[in-house]
């Protein structure tokens, strides 16, 4: 992968356990930074990610993560024509309807990233076999 290139997609899963003080998720970003390379945060995700915070404080962490120059916010559909928001809802049909997760896992696909969560089996059954998955989840 190119300097600057997607390298890891966060999930809403891998937002709230930034949220929660998960440190995994600050050191990923971190190696993905000194790579040179950078952490995609679908927009659908981001928004979940809003959706579920209940403080200022959760609200203020997501604000500040999506600014730095590390995290590229993925816009859905960014292109006129583009068949993104199809894909992304094919996807989530897997995922029993979540939005986010299709977003998510088509930016995945789209970026050849990885796709970095919180809940590493509902990652998988919405991804190709042997998509890289990086599980965030508590040790």
């Amino acid at each position: 992968m190119s300097a600057g290139q997607v390298a890891v997609v966060l999930d809403a899963s891998a937002l709230a356990a930034f949220i929660d003080g998960q440190v995994s998720v600050g050191e990923l970003i971190a190696e993905v930074a000194d790579e040179g390379r950078t952490v995609g945060v679908p927009a659908a995700c981001l928004a979940a990610a809003y959706a579920a915070t209940s403080s200022e404080v959760s609200s203020a962490l997501l604000t500040l993560l999506t600014t730095t120059p590390t995290i590229t916010v993925l816009p859905l559909g960014a292109e006129a024509g583009n068949d993104d928001a199809r894909q992304a809802g094919v996807l989530a049909r897997a995922a029993d309807g979540d939005i986010a997760l299709g977003h998510a896992a088509h930016s995945a696909i789209a970026h050849q990233a990885h796709l970095a969560t919180a809940d590493p089996k509902a990652a998988a059954a919405v991804l190709p076999a042997g998509w890289s998955i990086l599980d965030l989840g508590e040790p």
